[in-house]
C-alpha cells in the first residue's frame, strides 16, 4: 500500500532545511482572549501582518495587541478569506461577499460586493472558498464558481459540487464531486480536467500542495491519502496512508514544510506528521501543548510559523522561537545531560526525561523528596546533593547515601581517585567511591560555615570559599583531609569594596570574584584583591555578576537577574529578556549543549534555548493602530493618516490615548514598548506590556508621538511615529494673539495719551493744589481769626453771662429789700395805728400824723416798681414781651406778678409787692392762667422758665 522506495526517491530531491522543531512553543487563544465564538473556518494575513479570521461571528482581526470583530450584514459566519491584489481583504459568507477594509481611524468595517459578484442571484448559499490567481477573485460555492475580473463578472456552474480549490504554483486547482480535479483556463474561464476521481480512487480532496518540482502536485484526501499527481499525464501515484481501517480519522487540511515533511490537520487525531522517511506520526507529540484535537485549518503565516484554526479555539505554533520551557512543575536549580537523559534538581525533588531534541516528559525520580540543590555526574554515577542527604540515581531510582544531611554540591579532590569534597551548610565532609559504592567518610575539622560556592585554588589541596554574608575563605586541608591545617578569612579590608554576595569562578584559567562592585583576582605576593580589567572592561562594574561559564566559545553570565553572553567584547542579552528576574538568586543553572544550546534552570522552570534560532538582525514593524480622545467620558477616534499636515484634537479633552502593535511579531512570545513623545517626555519609557499609552490635559501645540517595540526572544520592532496637534483655546489662537498685540500697541498708545492727559492733569491739579493750599491757608488763618473772635464772644458772653447772674443776684436783692421794706413799713404803720389808740393829746396826735405823713411819702409806690421792671427786663429779655405776644391784654400789675412767681417768690412774699391780699395773690395767678391757657395740672413757675428759655434760644 505504500511505496516507500518511490516516497524516499521523490524526497532525495528535495532541498532539506532544518525547521527548529526542537523549540516550537504552542500558544492557545481561548473565548476570554479573542471574546467571539470559539469556531473558526479560515484565515489570511495582510500585507503588515495583520492577521484575519473567518469566525461563526464574523472577520476578527487581531494586530498582536487588539481583536476587533466585523459583523457581515446578515450576521452569517465568515467561511473564507482571502488577499487580493493590493493585499486587498475578501471575505465570504452566506449569500455574501465583499472587501473588509480598515477606515482612516484604525477602525474596521465591511463593504458588500455582491452585486459586482453575483448581479441579481440569490440563494447562492455558503461562500467556501475565496482565491486570487492571475488577476482574477474566484468565490467558490457549492453550486458554483464566481470570477471577478475588474467589473467583469463569470459565473462557473458545478456539474454536481465543488467541494474544494485552491491555489499551487499559480494554478487555480477545484475538485468537483464525482468528476475529480479541474484547473481554471485564464483565457476562457472555464474548467478543464487534470485528474479524475478515479486517479486517486474517489476520494475527497482536503488539500493540494506544491510538489517538489513544477508538474508535479500532492494531493492530501480526506479519507487518509497522501498522493502524488502527474499533471502531465493525469495520473496518480498513491505515496503514504496516514488514515486507515486500524487508524481511522479524517483530514481536513495541510501543509507541506521545507524540510519536506508534512502537518496535516485531522478532525480526530490533532494534527498528523509525515516525515521525510515517510513515518507517521497521529497526535504528535511536538503539538502536544494543543488543548483540542479537532483541527479545521492549518495556515502559515510569512514568518514561517503556524496558525491551527480549531474547532473550539485558536493555537499559533511558534517554530522560530529561540526557547522553549521544557519543564514547569518546580524551580529549577541544577540540571545535567547524561546518557541521553536530562535530570533537574528541583524544590520537589529529582525529575528526569528523555533526550533534548524530543519533546520531553518528566518524570519524578522516586526515593528522594523536598529541596535538591545539585544534580552531578561523578565517574559512572549520577549524584544528587539535597537537604535530606547524598543520593545516588542508578535506573531511575534514587538511593540514599548514609551519613549527613544538607549538602550543597560535590566537587573531586585532585589527584585522589575516588575522593571527593562534599560542601554542606555547616562545613565540609569528605566522600569516597569504591567500586560504584558511596561513602560518607568524616566531617573535616575545623570549617564550620557553609560552603556552597566552593572552588579548588591553584595551590594543592586547597579551596576558595565564598559566603553570601561573611566575605572569602582560603581553606587548606591537610593531606589525610580530616581538618583544616589553616583558614584565612577576606572582607573588605583585602581590597574588597565589598564583602557581601561574594561568588567564585574559573576564567579562562584564572580564579575570579564577581562581587557587587565589579570582578577581582587575588594576587598571593600582596595578599589582596584586585581588580581582573579583562571582565570589568566587557561587563558592567556596577552590577553583580552572580554565575560566569563559559562554553561554546562564549561567556555566558547571570549579571543582576540578566541572562546573557559574550565572544569578544559584545555582550548580547536582549534574547534572554523572558528569563529576567527569574532565576534562583546564588543558584543559576546554566547548563551547555552541543549544537549552540543552552539550559537554563529559573523559578519558572527548564528553559532550552537554542541560538540557531536567533531572530533576524531586520527590525519588524511597530504600528500605531488607534488614536482617541475622550471627552465628557466619551470617546472619540481620530485619523491615523498625518501625511499632509498634523491632526488636530480639540484643547477640551480630559484624555488622549494612543494604542499601538507590531502584528509580525511572533505571537508565542510577550511584545514590549517603549514610548517618547516629543515636546512633553524628557526621556524614553521603560519598557512595558501594555500596548498603549494614555495623556492627560496636554497642553496646547504640536507634538510626535514615537513608539519602538521588542519581544523577549530578542525581536526588535522598528519606530513608528505619529504626530498631532492640541489646538489652543478661543484665546491661546494665533488670531488672539495679534488681536492681543494689537490691543497691546493700543494699550501703550492709550498709556501713553493717558500718561501726557495724566501729567497735564497733574500740572492743573499741582495748580489748583497750591491754590487750594493757598485758600486753604487763608481760611485757616481767618479760621484762627475766627477763633479767636468766637474765644472773645465766648468770653464776653462769660462775662455777660456772669453779669446776668449778678444782676440776677442783685434784682433778687432788691426785690428781697422792697419785700423787706414793704414789711417793715407795713408793721410800722401797724404799730403806729396802734399808738395812736393811746395817744390822747393833740399833739401826741398831730405828731404820730406828721409821722404818717413821712411814711407816706417814702413808702414803696410805683417809682420802686418801674425800677424793677428795667432791671427784670435787663436780666430777663423780652420776658414781658412774650407774655405780651401771648396774650395782649395782660395788665403790667399781672405781668410782674408773672415776673415775681419766674423769680419763686412766694404768695406771701407777693402781696405786699402788688399791694393786695395774699386772696388777691391767688385771684390773680388763677386769671393769668386763664389768659396764657395753661392748665390746673401743669406747673405755672416751669411754665414761665420755659418762655424764658425761648426768649433766651
Amino acid at each position: 500500500m505504500i511505496n516507500k522506495f518511490l516516497f524516499k526517491l521523490v524526497l532525495l530531491l528535495l532541498p532539506v532545511f532544518t525547521l527548529a522543531q526542537e523549540n516550537l512553543k504552542i500558544h492557545q487563544f481561548t473565548k476570554s482572549d479573542f471574546e467571539a465564538d470559539s469556531q473558526f473556518w479560515a484565515m489570511c494575513e495582510g500585507n503588515d501582518g495583520t492577521l484575519f479570521f473567518g469566525n461563526n461571528d464574523g472577520v476578527l482581526v487581531y494586530d498582536g495587541e487588539h481583536w476587533h470583530k466585523v459583523v457581515l450584514p446578515n450576521n452569517s459566519s465568515v467561511r473564507s478569506l482571502a488577499k487580493g491584489q493590493g493585499g486587498q481583504i475578501y471575505a465570504g459568507g452566506y449569500d455574501e461577499a465583499g472587501l473588509v477594509y480598515r477606515k482612516p481611524t484604525g477602525e474596521y468595517s465591511y463593504k458588500s460586493l455582491m452585486k459586482d459578484i453575483a448581479g441579481a442571484r440569490e440563494n447562492i448559499e455558503n461562500v467556501w472558498d475565496i482565491q486570487y490567481a492571475d488577476n482574477r477573485m474566484l468565490y467558490r460555492a457549492y453550486g458554483e464558481i464566481m470570477v471577478t475580473a475588474g467589473k467583469t463578472a463569470t459565473r462557473i456552474p458545478a456539474s454536481t459540487t465543488f467541494t474544494y480549490s485552491g491555489v499551487v504554483g499559480g494554478n487555480y486547482y477545484v475538485e468537483e464531486n464525482g468528476r475529480g480535479i479541474l484547473t481554471l483556463q485564464p483565457m476562457s474561464n472555464t474548467l478543464m480536467m487534470v485528474f479524475s476521481a478515479a486517479a486517486y480512487n474517489n476520494e475527497n480532496v482536503a488539500e493540494i500542495l506544491p510538489g517538489e518540482r513544477p508538474g508535479v502536485i500532492w494531493v492530501v484526501t480526506v479519507q487518509g491519502g497522501l498522493y502524488m499527481g502527474e499533471l502531465a499525464t493525469g495520473k496518480m501515484l498513491l505515496m503514504n496512508r496516514f488514515f486507515d481501517s486500524d487508524y481511522p480519522g479524517r483530514a481536513t487540511s495541510a501543509l507541506k514544510n521545507r524540510d519536506g515533511s508534512i502537518y496535516i490537520g485531522s478532525v480526530d487525531s490533532g494534527i498528523v506528521t509525515i516525515n521525510i522517511k515517510g513515518e507517521v506520526t497521529r497526535n504528535s507529540p511536538m503539538f502536544s501543548g494543543l488543548r483540542n484535537e479537532v483541527i479545521q485549518r492549518l495556515y502559515r503565516v510569512a514568518d514561517g510559523n503556524i496558525w491551527i484554526l480549531q474547532n473550539n479555539g485558536l493555537a499559533y505554533a511558534d517554530f522560530r522561537s529561540p526557547y522553549r520551557l521544557l519543564f514547569n512543575k518546580a524551580s529549577v536549580y541544577d540540571a545535567l545531560v547524561a546518557d541521553n537523559r536530562i535530570y533537574i534538581a528541583t524544590t520537589q525533588g529529582v525529575y528526569t526525561s528523555g533526550a533534548v531534541g524530543l519533546q520531553p516528559d518528566f518524570v519524578k525520580v522516586p526515593g528522594v523528596q523536598g529541596q535538591v540543590w545539585s544534580v552531578q555526574k561523578l565517574n559512572t554515577t549520577v549524584i544528587a546533593a539535597a537537604d535530606t542527604g547524598l543520593y545516588t540515581i542508578n535506573d531511575n531510582t534514587a538511593t540514599r547515601v548514609e551519613g549527613a544531611s544538607g549538602f550543597w554540591k560535590i566537587i573531586p579532590v585532585n589527584g585522589r581517585r575516588g575522593w571527593y569534597l562534599a560542601s554542606q551548610y555547616n562545613g565540609l565532609y569528605l566522600v569516597e567511591e569504591t567500586a560504584g559504592q558511596w561513602l560518607i567518610r568524616h566531617k573535616i575539622e575545623g570549617f564550620n560555615e557553609s560552603a556552597r560556592d566552593i572552588l579548588p585554588a591553584d595551590e594543592p589541596d586547597t579551596y576558595w570559599i565564598c559566603h553570601g554574608y561573611q566575605g572569602v575563605y582560603r581553606v587548606r586541608i591537610d593531606a589525610t583531609y580530616t581538618r583544616v591545617s589553616s583558614v584565612d578569612q577576606f572582607t573588605n579590608k583585602n581590597g574588597l569594596k565589598n564583602p557581601l554576595n561574594v561568588n567564585v569562578f574559573r576564567w579562562n584559567g584564572t580564579v575570579v570574584f564577581t562581587t557587587n562592585t565589579g570582578i577581582y583576582t587575588f594576587n598571593p605576593h600582596t595578599g589582596r584583591f584586585h581588580p581582573f580589567e579583562p571582565l570589568n572592561k566587557i561587563l558592567d562594574a556596577g552590577k553583580n555578576t552572580r554565575k560566569l561559564l563559559q562554553y561554546g566559545g562564549r561567556t555566558w553570565f547571570v549579571q543582576d537577574d540578566e541572562a546573557g553572553y559574550f565572544a569578544g567584547n559584545s555582550i548580547e542579552k536582549e534574547l534572554f529578556l523572558n528569563l529576567k528576574g527569574t532565576f534562583n538568586r546564588g543558584m543559576e543553572c546554566l547548563v551547555g549543549l552541543p549544537g549552540d544550546r543552552m539550559l537554563f534552570g529559573t523559578t519558572n522552570g527548564l528553559f532550552l534555548y537554542n541560538l540557531k534560532s536567533a531572530p533576524p538582525s531586520e527590525a519588524v514593524a511597530t504600528q500605531i493602530t488607534a488614536v482617541s480622545f475622550f471627552r465628557n467620558r466619551k470617546q472619540e477616534l481620530v485619523s491615523l493618516t498625518t501625511t499632509d499636515a498634523p491632526v488636530a484634537l480639540p484643547n477640551r479633552t480630559d484624555i488622549i490615548r494612543i494604542d499601538f502593535a507590531s502584528p509580525k511579531m511572533p505571537h508565542g512570545t510577550d511584545v514590549q514598548y517603549s514610548y517618547f513623545l516629543e515636546n512633553n517626555d524628557t526621556e524614553w519609557s521603560p519598557w512595558q506590556n501594555e500596548p498603549y499609552k494614555e495623556y492627560t490635559h496636554l497642553r496646547p501645540g504640536t507634538y510626535t508621538f514615537k513608539v519602538r517595540s521588542r519581544n523577549t526572544a530578542g525581536i526588535a520592532g522598528a519606530e513608528a511615529r505619529y504626530t498631532f496637534t492640541v489646538l489652543p483655546r478661543w484665546y491661546e489662537t494665533t488670531l488672539a494673539y495679534i488681536c492681543y498685540a494689537l490691543l497691546g500697541i493700543s494699550a501703550v498708545f492709550g498709556i501713553r495719551l493717558l500718561v501726557k492727559r495724566r501729567i497735564r492733569y497733574e500740572k492743573v491739579k499741582s495748580t489748583r493744589e497750591a491754590e487750594r493750599s493757598k485758600r486753604l491757608l487763608e481760611l485757616e488763618l481767618e479760621q484762627l481769626k475766627l477763633q479767636r473772635d468766637k474765644e472773645a464772644v465766648i468770653r464776653d458772653k462769660a462775662q455777660l453771662e456772669e453779669d446776668v447772674i449778678n444782676k440776677s443776684k442783685e434784682l433778687a436783692n432788691y426785690t428781697m429789700l422792697l419785700v423787706q421794706k414793704k414789711d417793715f413799713f407795713a408793721e410800722i404803720t401797724d404799730d403806729l395805728k396802734e399808738l395812736k389808740e393811746y395817744l390822747r393829746n393833740e399833739e401826741s396826735r398831730k405828731k404820730l400824723l406828721e409821722m404818717f405823713q413821712k411814711l407816706n411819702r417814702h413808702r414803696i409806690g410805683e417809682e420802686y416798681m418801674e425800677v424793677f421792671d428795667v432791671h427784670f427786663e435787663k436780666v430777663h429779655h423780652n420776658f414781658f414781651e412774650k407774655l405780651k405776644q401771648l396774650n395782649p391784654t395782660l395788665t403790667q400789675r399781672e405781668l410782674r406778678l408773672c415776673a415775681f412767681v419766674k423769680m419763686n417768690l412766694s404768695n406771701k412774699e407777693i402781696a405786699p409787692l402788688l399791694g393786695i391780699s395774699l386772696r388777691g395773690v391767688e385771684n390773680a395767678r388763677y386769671r393769668i392762667r386763664k389768659k396764657l391757657n395753661v392748665a390746673n395740672e401743669d406747673n405755672f413757675s416751669a411754665f414761665l422758665e420755659g418762655i424764658v428759655e425761648e426768649g433766651t434760644s
